[in-house]
């Protein structure tokens, strides 16, 4: 017998994990663990959008209130400015098309939303009738002593203002100038 030393033993070698098996479950896991995290964050997201369209959005671009007066009728002051605030968001819808057309009631109700505008007749001193041609833009507002306030802008720049018994926008427009 020799006297070297041999080592034999009779158990096999135990199973041994491959290292891309370990690196492809790995990735696997991150791999789920973000799309996971990116669902939640869209479901989330959704969640707070649909809440927000729920709630009233005010227009960006808000031209002046009325302020002042507790009476929901409002007083022939109120009325009288109405037309005047009217006639500053009617400027601010002309700015953004070149036209008088384009202060129509729905881009004006927009533009400022403390006031209902109309193109049939006013009946109260937050309710403005509007009418518009190419040339010339009109307001009419109906104050509580029954007084009509109207406004009306030139395409030249020139404005008119009065009072009225017809209380639409579009019986102001066909008033003949004084001019």
């Amino acid at each position: 017998m020799d006297e070297s030393f041999a080592y034999r033993t009779t158990l096999p070698p135990g199973p041994r994990l491959e290292p891309w098996l370990v690196k492809g479950v790995v990735v696997l896991v991150v791999l789920a663990l973000g799309i996971g995290l990116f669902a939640r964050w869209v479901v989330a997201s959704e969640r707070a959008s649909f809440a927000r369209g729920s709630q009233r959005v005010s227009p960006s671009m808000s031209v002046g209130r009325l302020r002042g007066s507790e009476d929901p009728a409002g007083t022939d002051a109120d009325a009288e400015e109405a037309t005047r605030i009217a006639l500053t968001a009617a400027r601010a819808a002309l700015a953004g098309s070149g036209s008088f057309l384009a202060a129509e009631p729905s881009r004006l109700s927009a533009l400022q939303p403390g006031f209902t505008f109309v193109d049939g007749p006013s009946t109260t001193s937050t309710i403005v009738s509007v009418a518009a041609d190419r040339r010339e833009w009109a307001a009419a507002v109906l104050g509580p002593s029954g007084t009509c306030y109207w406004v009306r802008a030139h395409r030249h720049g020139t404005v008119e203002a009065g009072t009225s018994s017809m209380c639409t926008g579009a019986a102001v427009l066909s008033l003949r100038s004084s001019r």
